[in-house]
């Protein structure tokens, strides 16, 4: 355990939190177990642009320590992966497999775990909603124990812990139905919009023509 200045994305209001790397299931629920006066909170690689996973004065699980790529069936598509691993990870993994993330955020580097501590979205949300809709099952320490959860096997818990941002525990893995891809590339259609009205209208046509759409302003 070391004392760690943490911050989000955004890199405002740095705050201090006793930092553990537990090695196993086994050591997460000890720490739950004996929480400090300010608790406990998971946290990945630190891409939520507030104070998400700084949890000042308390401790902070460092999710990382346990990254990898579970089983993965090559029928179905589905992936047991570890809560640390990136989205990163997984693609490099997969993409030359055929398969894909499900839903695709702003930024690979986020964790498993983030991704459903966060029920992220991603710019085909118009499609296929957020990513706790793709997660068949995760395993999620609590201070009573380590429970396995899904939308079928206790949803009450899951859904409080899809977006839950790591209040029903620590999540520890998940199996996630990936995307069928037939190559990594994509076609792309810009178009420029010289005001908001036509920008939005662009987006609503695009949304019944593309998988995936986004816009920014430049100034």
């Amino acid at each position: 355990m070391s004392r760690t200045e943490l911050s989000g994305w955004g890199r405002t209001a740095p705050s201090a939190a006793d930092v553990v790397s537990p090695a196993s299931t086994g050591e997460v629920e000890s720490v739950l177990a004996a929480p400090p006066p300010r608790g406990v909170l998971a946290r990945g690689l630190g891409r939520s642009y507030g104070d998400a996973a700084q949890n000042a004065g308390g401790t902070v699980v460092d999710a990382t320590a346990r990254s990898g790529i579970g089983a993965f069936d090559e029928e179905t598509g589905r992936l047991r992966v570890d809560a640390g691993t990136s989205l990163d990870r997984v693609m490099r993994a997969l993409v030359p497999r055929g398969w894909f993330v499900p839903v695709t955020p702003g930024t690979r580097f986020v964790t498993v775990g983030g991704a459903v501590a966060s029920d992220i979205h991603g710019k085909n949300h118009h499609r296929v909603g957020t990513w706790c809709a793709h997660v068949d099952e995760l395993t999620l320490a609590t201070p009573t124990g380590t429970l396995t959860v899904g939308p079928d096997r206790d949803p009450d818990l899951f859904w409080a812990t899809a977006g839950g941002m790591g209040l029903t525990g620590v999540v520890v893995d998940a199996t996630v139905a990936m995307t069928p891809i037939e190559t990594s590339r994509a076609v792309v259609d810009t178009d420029r919009a010289e005001d908001l009205e036509t920008c939005m209208a662009l987006l609503a046509e695009g949304d019944e023509r593309h998988e995936y759409t986004v816009a920014w302003i430049d100034l």
